[in-house]
C-alpha cells in the first residue's frame, strides 16, 4: 500500500510498498540500518530482509534508521509507528559497511540500552545483527551483540523466527540457536581470536560447553527462485525513485582488494526470466530501473535483459560497469538512458601494479572505454585509484599521473568532436586491507608513505585543466581499517569513539591501533603438496567458514608478490578455490 504520512520520520511520506503491521501479539521488531534513510532505502539487503520478516505472519517488522543531524540527540524511531528503540522484542542490526559499526554504538546508547551483551537481560530486546560486513568480520561488535546471523537472508530470516517463537527463555533461545540454524553465531559461546592470543571474555553470561565448530556462513545454492528487488519505493533515496533489480551475486574476475570477487565464490547469477519478472513489477510504478551487481556485464543474458527493459519503456541505470566489457550496444544504452557520467576504476595507474592486484584491464581498455563514452555524448568521467597497495611504489602513485594525462589527451580529442568539454574527477582511496581476500594480511600504508602519495598525484595534476582530485583522508582510513581488521579488543575502541571522540579513542587504544592496522599479519606458504608447513596464527574473522580456502588465498598473495595474475572464475564448479566443494 502506498503510505502518505507516519508519525516517524518526514522522509516516508511518499512511499509506495511500506508495510505497518497493528495487530496485537505480533513480535515486534526493529529492522535498523545504522545510517540516514537515504543511504539505509538504497540498500536492496535491507530491504530485501525488511520484505522477508514482514511475511512472517507472527512478526511486525519496522524500520529504524540513525537520525538526522538537526535530530542527533533524539531517541531514533521506527518510520511505521513511531516505536523508540527500547520497546521492540527484538533489535536487528542490518550493517553493509563497517564504517557504520559506530552509529550501532551511537544508537543503542541513545535508546538507553545497555551496550555490552553481559550487561542486558530479559528486559531488554534481544540484539542481533546481519549484513555483508557481519560476515566478513563479526569480531569488531561481537562483544555488543547477543547474536548475529551470518550469510544470505533467505538463508536464516525464516529458520530464525521459527526458533524464536518456541524459545521464549532467551538463555534456551541463545544456547540452543547454532545447533539448530546454520550461520547462527552466539559469541559468548565462543572463545575469540585474538591479535594478543586466546583469551576468554570478560563477560561469561553463558557456558561455553560443548565446544563448537566454526560458523559457516550460509549462502544460497542458486538464485532460481529468488527476486531480490526494491520492495518500498521513495523519491527519499540516493537513486530517487529508481526501482532497483540485481541480477548477479559476486564478481568473477578476482580483484585481490576486493571481498566481492572472493566471499561470493563462484559468482551467481539470477536468471533471465526472474530478472525478467523482477522488472515487470516496476511498471505502474516509476520507469527507471537499475541493475545492481559488482559484475553486472558478466551477466550471460545482459543484453536481452537490457532489451526488456527498452521494450517497456524504461530507463536503465547500472551500478558497476568494466571498461574492458564496454561495448557500442552498451555505451549507446547508456546514451539513451540520458547518462552524463560514467565510471571508470583502472584502481591502478601502472600495467605492474594492475597486474599485482589481478586487475585485468589493460591501458588499450582504459583509453578505447573513454573514446566510447565521450564518443556517446557521455561527456563526464569519474576514475577511481587506490595508493598504499601492497608491493606499491612512489613510481605508481606517478603513473596515476601519467595514466590520467593520457586519459585526458583522449577526452580532449573527442570531445573536440562533440564541440563540448566535460570534467574528469579522480577519487583517490587509501587501500584498507579486507578480511577473506588475499590482501587480509597486508598493513595499512603508514601516514608519511600516503601522504607523500597523495602530494604526487596532487601535484603533477594541479595545473590540468577540467581535472579535479578527491583524496580520501589519512584518518578516515586508520579508522576503516581498524574496523574492518579488528578483533573483540575494538569494541572498546568504537565505545570510547561514541563516549569521547575519534581523536580520544585513537589516543588512548594506541598499542591495539598499531598491532591491527600497522602491522602486517604472518601469511601461510602454501607448499606444491598442499600442505602449509608454515601455518600463520589465526585472525580474528577465522572463527566463521567463509568457503574460501586460506591456503587458496596465500597463494593469491604470493602470485601478487610476483607480479602474476590469476585467470577469472569461470563461476562453475571449480576445485581451485575448495568455494564450490561439499
Amino acid at each position: 500500500m502506498k503510505k502518505r504520512r507516519k508519525p516517524g520520520r518526514d522522509d516516508t511520506s511518499l512511499e509506495q510498498g511500506a508495510i505497518c503491521k497493528q495487530e496485537k501479539g505480533l513480535t515486534r521488531v526493529a529492522l535498523v540500518y545504522p545510517n540516514t534513510y537515504k543511504t539505509g532505502m538504497s540498500n536492496l539487503g535491507f530491504q530485501r530482509v525488511y520484505q522477508l520478516a514482514n511475511q512472517q505472519e507472527t512478526v511486525a517488522c519496522e524500520r529504524v534508521f540513525l537520525p538526522r543531524p538537526e535530530q542527533a540527540k533524539m531517541p531514533a524511531k521506527s518510520c511505521e509507528t513511531g516505536l523508540s528503540l527500547e520497546r521492540f522484542d527484538i533489535i536487528l542490526f542490518s550493517i553493509s559497511f563497517e564504517n557504520d559499526f559506530v552509529h550501532l554504538v551511537q544508537l543503542l546508547l541513545g535508546a538507553g540500552i545497555p551496550l555490552r551483551s553481559c550487561d542486558r537481560n530479559h528486559t531488554h530486546p534481544l540484539v542481533a545483527a546481519g549484513g555483508v560486513a557481519c560476515f566478513i568480520n563479526p569480531e569488531p561488535i561481537a562483544p555488543l551483540m547477543d547474536l548475529f546471523l551470518l550469510g544470505e537472508a533467505e538463508c536464516l530470516v525464516p529458520g530464525f523466527f521459527s526458533f524464536f517463537h518456541v524459545h521464549k527463555r532467551r538463555t534456551d533461545l541463545l544456547n540452543g540457536l547454532e545447533q539448530h540454524l546454520p550461520g547462527a553465531y552466539v559469541p559468548a559461546l565462543h572463545t575469540p581470536f585474538l591479535y594478543t592470543g586466546p583469551s576468554e571474555q570478560v563477560c561469561n553470561a553463558i557456558p561455553k560447553d560443548p565446544p563448537f565448530a566454526k560458523i559457516q556462513v550460509q549462502l544460497l545454492k542458486n538464485l532460481e527462485a529468488v527476486q531480490t528487488h526494491t520492495c518500498v519505493l521513495t523519491t527519499g533515496t540516493a537513486f530517487k525513485d529508481k526501482f532497483l533489480v540485481e541480477i548477479i551475486k559476486g564478481c568473477p574476475h578476482g580483484c585481490r582488494f576486493c571481498t566481492a570477487g572472493f566471499i561470493y565464490r563462484p559468482p551467481r547469477i539470477y536468471p533471465e526470466n526472474t530478472i525478467f519478472a523482477a522488472m515487470d513489477k516496476a511498471l505502474g510504478k516509476t520507469d527507471k530501473i537499475g541493475l545492481v551487481g559488482s559484475a553486472i556485464l558478466d551477466h550471460p543474458d545482459i543484453a536481452a535483459i537490457c532489451s526488456h527493459g527498452a521494450k517497456n519503456g524504461c530507463s536503465l541505470s547500472f551500478s558497476s560497469l568494466r571498461a574492458d566489457k564496454l561495448d557500442d550496444q552498451m555505451t549507446d544504452l547508456l546514451a539513451a538512458s540520458s547518462v552524463k557520467t560514467a565510471t571508470i576504476a583502472p584502481e591502478a595507474g601502472s600495467e605492474r601494479m594492475r597486474h599485482i592486484i589481478n586487475k585485468k584491464m589493460t591501458l588499450q581498455d582504459i583509453l578505447q572505454a573513454v573514446d566510447k563514452l565521450v564518443g556517446k555524448t557521455i561527456l563526464h568521467l569519474r576514475l577511481y585509484f587506490m595508493i598504499g597497495l601492497p608491493f606499491e611504489t612512489h613510481g605508481d602513485a606517478e603513473a596515476i599521473v601519467t595514466l590520467t594525462r593520457q586519459i585526458k589527451e583522449r577526452f580532449l580529442a573527442a570531445s573536440r568532436k562533440q564541440k563540448r568539454m566535460g570534467t574528469i574527477t579522480l577519487r583517490i582511496n587509501p587501500f584498507i586491507p579486507k578480511p577473506g581476500t588475499p590482501f587480509q594480511w597486508a598493513a595499512l600504508a603508514d601516514d608519511a608513505t600516503l601522504k607523500h602519495r597523495a602530494g604526487i598525484i596532487r601535484q603533477g595534476l594541479k595545473k590540468t585543466a577540467n581535472v579535479t582530485v578527491n583524496i580520501a583522508s589519512v584518518k578516515t582510513a586508520k579508522i576503516n581499517t581498524l574496523l574492518s581488521l579488528g578483533d573483540r579488543h575494538t569494541a572498546d575502541v568504537l565505545e570510547t569513539a561514541c563516549r569521547q571522540s575519534w581523536a580520544r579513542a585513537l589516543k588512548a587504544h594506541q598499542a591495539h591501533l598499531h598491532q591491527v592496522v600497522y602491522t602486517q599479519k604472518q601469511i601461510p606458504c602454501p607448499s606444491e603438496d598442499g600442505c602449509d608447513h608454515t601455518p600463520a596464527a589465526p585472525l580474528p574473522w577465522h572463527i566463521l567458514d567463509q568457503h574460501i580456502s586460506l591456503r587458496f588465498l596465500a597463494k593469491e598473495w604470493h602470485r601478487a608478490q610476483q607480479e602474476k595474475q590469476s585467470a577469472s572464475c569461470p563461476m562453475i564448479d571449480c576445485r581451485t578455490c575448495r568455494v564450490c566443494m561439499s
